[in-house]
């Protein structure tokens, strides 16, 4: 199967500031990043840049910076009211210049005279249209449309909502062929714990494209993955491999993820060191391949937050 230029524009369609399944735009917080406590910064440090990340004393993400170079990086924000997003602004450095035609901004209009409905325009800083979505509700505050409106086209995508006791599940149609599929379920096991699963399947022109079973724990630990492909005749899918995870006692940090595809395994394993008794892991070593990610984390002052706490009583 060929990717055109729109078939990955609708594909990024999952990329956009919504979460599937969630009652509003999705809003990104501490916990979208690993982290724990009172975090004000997280500066992310690999091999191959630099990432920081910014957040409200609330825990919401307010900017983030991408440094390619010292000259080279881009910079979003992020504008909330009343726990909406209001705009997303991505502004672009070029040889230390703002780059005015690459940059773009995300304006949520937000209309909640009947059910609610949100409007994202999609503008250079120049002005220059790019695209508008749609974001339509029901009565119950679900996500039931998007449309994508340009100068070259108008895409729908419907979301059908299916429960049962022990599963829901939503299934998302563009222009009346299917493009992805979530299903949650939840049981007990032998243990007493409560166990999710969530199988999501995605399609490309209505065809089987990639599919994951995510099992985890209630905790938000995983337990494993399961990754499936298309079969030779791209009708359905098949199992591909298989991801098992292990934990660090007493610690939610991966310690050893084993990978099962057909008769072969392997073992990829992390190594932490922690920034005392914060909870947060300042340094995460991958073997064998032995990458490496280092995070510097600055916290607001405890007695501010406390204060701050007493006052929301």
């Amino acid at each position: 199967m060929t990717l055109t230029k729109h078939h990955l524009y609708l594909l990024a369609i999952f990329l956009l500031p919504f979460s599937i399944g969630a009652q509003e735009l999705r809003i990104f917080t501490k916990a979208d990043f690993n982290l724990v406590g009172n975090v004000k910064k997280s500066i992310v440090i690999t091999k191959y840049g630099k990432e920081e990340f910014y957040f409200n004393k609330d825990g919401k993400l307010n900017k983030s910076i991408t440094r390619y170079t010292d000259q080279d990086y881009s910079i979003t924000y992020y504008r909330y009211k009343n726990n909406e997003i209001l705009e997303k602004r991505l502004e672009n450095y070029r040889d230390g210049v703002f780059d005015k035609s690459t940059s773009i901004a995300h304006i949520f209009k937000i209309d909640t005279t009947n059910n609610k409905h949100i409007t994202e325009k999609i503008l250079t800083y120049s002005k220059k249209f790019l695209d508008q979505y749609e974001y339509e509700f029901d009565a119950d505050d679900k996500l039931i449309v998007i449309k994508r409106i340009n100068n070259e086209e108008v895409d729908e995508t419907t979301i059908r909502y299916t429960t049962t006791d022990n599963e829901k599940e939503q299934a998302f149609y563009l222009n009346g062929k299917i493009l992805k599929s979530v299903r949650e379920s939840y049981k007990t096991n032998t243990k007493n714990e409560k166990i999710k699963t969530v199988l999501t399947k995605q399609f490309l022109d209505g065809k089987p494209l990639k599919a994951e079973e995510v099992v985890s724990k209630e905790n938000g630990t995983i337990i494993y993955k399961d990754y499936f492909v298309p079969d030779a005749t791209e009708s359905k899918f098949v199992f591909d491999k298989k991801e098992t995870y292990t934990y660090k006692p007493e610690e939610l940090v991966i310690d050893k993820i084993t990978v099962t595809k057909g008769k072969t395994t392997k073992e990829i394993t992390y190594m932490h060191q922690f920034d005392g008794d914060k909870g947060n892991w300042i340094k995460q070593v991958i073997s064998p391949d032995n990458t490496y990610t280092t995070r510097k984390i600055e916290y607001y002052p405890e007695e501010l937050q406390a204060v701050e706490e007493e006052i929301k009583k």
